[in-house]
This record gives structure tokens, sequence and C-alpha cells, in this order.
């Protein structure tokens, strides 16, 4: 069977997990990764941190920067100051395509009818493309998306509250726009991605491998996981063997393997709530709301045993 032609939509640089997303791509005999497209502020600067990681593993695909402001405009893009640290050496300029990401898009949609999209990071090139030809949304596949919630939001005994959902939030009007447009559509959610995670052995086998891409991913977790303590991690408590979550490559294997999270087909009504997007459970359907498939529970171990046997013997 011919592998599954999926295009990475991404906000590589900010949170490590999408590099790791990248790397489960590139490691993937199931997928062919045709085209890479950045989305987020300095997304020209996220799209010379994927081409360096393409670079390292010895791969040419291309990359596309993309919508650098949300689709109504506003600030609601992460920006931390280490994107691109452990990845971009001083000195090195990845090249990368001169195309805008919604038309790369569009011209590969027009190009290979069917291809599918696997999002994970805010949906502003996409509702971009779909605002310049509404028949884009027509020729997707699939798309599969990390982002929304379904339930509680908790990690450590800690809930969080809905705009914890990043992705999704961060540019509600654009989650909006491609939720209801009716293209076919797997949430991964952040209920479900935040149960899954690496732990320190597997950041000291990544360090161990001496692959050049490898490296690159465990220094950026390195630079990454105090990040991601200071922000998550309940007040006072002490750090949990959690290095870096895997919301993106669990999302990523979801694409080609559905077994590594529970799925239903459920009713889901997009909408912004007091100016914060949600996908709200309907029991039945109801004007605006739409049916799509939606992860409710993950295998914590296998997504990671998974990831660090095909990442760790990629370019081997």
């Amino acid at each position: 069977m011919p592998p599954q032609r999926i295009l990475l939509d991404t906000d590589m640089g900010s949170d490590v997990d999408d590099a790791l997303c990248l790397a489960l791509a590139l490691a993937a005999p199931e997928l062919e990764l045709v085209a890479v497209t950045c989305v987020g502020r300095e997304s020209r600067l996220r799209a010379r941190i994927a081409s360096r990681l393409l670079e390292l593993a010895g791969r040419h695909v291309p990359v596309y920067a993309g919508c650098r402001v949300p689709l109504l405009g506003g600030s609601g893009y992460n920006w931390f100051g280490h994107e691109g640290l452990g990845i971009l050496e001083p000195g090195v300029d990845p090249a990368i395509e001169r195309a805008h990401a919604a038309d790369a898009l569009l011209e590969l949609s027009q190009a290979e009818p069917g291809l599918e999209i696997v999002a994970v990071g805010p949906l502003t090139n996409l509702a971009l493309a779909l605002a310049k030809d509404p028949d884009f949304a027509g020729r997707v596949g699939r798309l599969t998306v990390m982002g929304g919630h379904l339930a509680r939001v908790e990690y450590r005994g800690h809930v969080f509250p809905f705009g914890v959902d990043y992705n999704l939030c961060s540019d509600p009007h654009a989650s909006l726009v491609v939720l209801r447009s009716g293209i076919p559509t797997r949430l991964v959610t952040a209920d479900v991605t935040l149960r899954s995670w690496l732990c320190e052995t597997d950041v000291l086998e990544l360090e161990k491998s001496g692959a050049p891409l490898q490296t690159a991913l465990a220094r950026a977790i390195r630079i990454w996981t105090p990040v991601q303590r200071r922000l998550l991690d309940p007040p006072g408590a002490p750090p949990a063997d959690n290095a870096a979550f895997l919301h993106d490559p669990l999302t990523l294997a979801c694409a080609y393997d559905e077994s590594f999270c529970g799925f239903e087909t459920l009713e889901i009504e997009p909408a912004i709530f007091d100016g914060v997007f949600r996908t709200r459970v309907c029991a039945e359907p109801v004007p605006g709301s739409f049916p799509l498939r939606c992860a409710t529970s993950v295998d914590a171990a296998a997504i990671r045993a998974h990831f660090m046997a095909r990442v760790g013997a990629l370019g081997r």
C-alpha cells in the first residue's frame, strides 16, 4: 500500500513538540511528507527551524512561511524568546520557499485533491486559504487537528481553564472558519494529549544516539522543559518526570494509526463563547454543529514507546 501523502501545518519553534512531530513524520513509513507550512509570530523563523531539522535528517521537503498574526489581527500567538535555540546554529540560514503558506495549500490541494493535512498549530493558514478559495475545503481529504477540548482539562491535579487549548484559542476566528468549513476532521484534543509525554530517560536516549537530528531534538527539549514546568506544574509541586508533552506527535500518529487513542464520532459545535473558542459536544445535531472524529482517551505508554522506537531509529 503506498504511503499516505500529508502536509504538516505547524507553529514550529515554541513548544518542542512541533519538532518532535516533524521527526515522527519523517520516521513513519506510513506517511510521505509533501510539504511543511508554518504559522505564528515570526513565521519565517519558524519555517527556517523546520527546514534545518529536515536538513539534519537528510531530507528535502519544501517549507513555506505563512501567517504571522491571527486572522483578524492582534497578538494572540505565543513567543517565548527561545525559538530556534538548539536547532539553528549561528551563520546557518536554511532555505525556505518564497510562496506564502496559504498559497501553497491552495496549489498543492489543486495538484493533488484528497491531500491530507495535519495541523498542530493555530489554524490561520488554513482559514486564509479558505477565504481565498472556499472550494479548498472540498479538495482536502482529511484534516487532523491538535486542539479542542471535550472534557475537563487537568494535569497533576490542576484543572486548567478553556484557554489552555492554545492552538484553537489563539486565533478563535480562524478556528471557527476551518471547523465550520465541512472538511472531514479528526480532533486530538488537549484533555487527551496532556496525558502523554517523554521522560528523562527518553531524552538521554536521544542524546546518546549521536545522530544530528536526535541530538538537536534533545537540545531543544532541554531548553523547553523548564518553560513547560513553569507554565503547567502546580505551584510548589516537585517537578514531574515529564520532559516534553507529546501533543503534536500523538496527533500525527493518529493520522496513520488511530489505535493510540480511543475515538468517537461526536456532534461538535465550534463556537466562540465570551471571546474564547470552544468545541462544545452536542447530544444531537443542532444548527452549526458538525460530526467530527474525536479522541476521547489515549494509551500514553504506547505512543511514548512508538515515538522512541521510530525516531530513535531515524537515519540509522
